[in-house]
């Protein structure tokens, strides 16, 4: 796809500062809700950012300022490496593949240690192979830039547009087969004999998302990004009968109300309980799921609000769960590394061919 200028993008999509900028785009609205707000990081966590783009004849390359940042926490700095020539591969999700696939071995691994520690506690994780698509927010992209105390964040809303041509296009060329559509509020807890945590309940209760890898690709001549990450989902699996009273008293005393952000509040003196649980947000969610063989793809409405810092919003998501090759990750002890790099490169290409384009 060509080079797209600002000014005929779509305009509910944020505007890419140009690619060599004075300085550092600016911060985003503190009123844009972002999904990273109820994400905790694992303390060996691996970031890395990636910056794509076209030199306007449709072959890809890297921008050749700071065009590569990786964050290990274990190694606690930023390793910046900057090119000095243009790189052009043929197929761009080939070269992001390679950039990636060892990250993508090493977060799995760390996971399934930790995996491990949660043996003898009431805890059941799951671990996710997540691609989002939206905005990388806050990209640097100069030259000598500091970037220790720098830190990215990732919009996750994308255009009506965008939706409806992943509904009509994507879904039926990729052999998606539709599987429910679910409407769910999830109410936000936090525990006091938990410091930091925040319990989600709806028909069960989950923990924060722990996030162990993030790879961030920020496509310059794309009106869309993506991100690539390892996450663990964790459930509570050994409440007490009082505990499960006292989370079910609570969201018991919930009212729906479509006129509050989140579509739900409490009656004065109900979302608080037992002098350890207090509300401190809600979730209304509209979810479509679609499956095929190797990929699950949903497609999620979102109304969020959080009590503490009265910030919320509705998004429009798009995420693909990639089973097929977190399932492998999981499963096998010693994964051949051929194993990963060709499936992560099948789904690769398939986000290029579909979703990266199908704005």
């Amino acid at each position: 796809m060509s080079y797209v200028p600002p000014h005929k993008r779509h305009e509910n999509v944020a505007v890419r500062a140009s690619p060599v900028p004075t300085s550092l785009p600016t911060k985003p609205n503190k009123n844009l809700w972002s999904r990273d707000r109820t994400i905790i990081y694992a303390d060996d966590w691996i970031s890395r950012l990636l910056l794509v783009g076209s030199n306007g004849d449709d072959s890809f390359q890297l921008v050749p300022v700071s065009s590569e940042w990786r964050r290990d926490t274990e190694e606690k700095s930023l390793v910046i490496l900057t090119k000095s020539n243009y790189i052009k591969p043929e197929n761009p999700w080939l070269w992001v593949a390679a950039k990636v696939e060892d990250d993508l071995i090493l977060g799995f691994g760390r996971a399934k240690k930790m995996l491990l520690r949660y043996g003898s506690e009431d805890v059941k994780v799951k671990l996710r192979l997540i691609a989002r698509f939206g905005k990388v927010l806050d990209c640097p992209l100069v030259e000598e830039r500091t970037l220790n105390k720098w830190k990215k964040s990732f919009q996750t809303n994308v255009p009506k547009s965008y939706v409806e041509n992943i509904e009509y296009g994507v879904v039926p060329d990729m052999r998606f087969c539709v599987e429910k559509t679910k409407e769910l509020y999830l109410v936000n807890v936090l525990d006091n004999t938990r410091p930091g945590v925040t319990i989600y309940c709806r028909c069960k209760a989950d923990l924060n998302v722990l996030r162990h890898l993030v790879l961030d690709v920020s496509c310059l001549d794309q009106e869309l990004d993506m991100r690539l990450m390892v996450d663990s989902k964790r459930t509570l699996t050994n409440l007490s009968e009082t505990e499960i009273k006292n989370l079910k008293e609570l969201t018991d005393s919930a009212v729906i109300d479509p006129n509050v952000k989140g579509g739900l509040k409490w009656p004065l003196g109900k979302s608080s309980c037992a002098d350890r649980y207090n509300v401190c947000g809600v979730w209304h969610t509209v979810t479509t799921t679609y499956r095929n063989q190797t990929l699950m793809l949903q497609i999620i409405e979102a109304d969020r609000y959080d009590f503490r810092s009265g910030v919320g919003g509705t998004t429009r998501e798009v995420e693909l769960k990639v089973k097929a090759l977190s399932t492998m990750l999981v499963k096998e002890e010693n994964v051949e590394k051929k194993c990963v790099s060709d499936m992560l490169k099948d789904c690769l290409k398939a986000v290029w061919d579909y979703f990266l384009k199908a704005v």
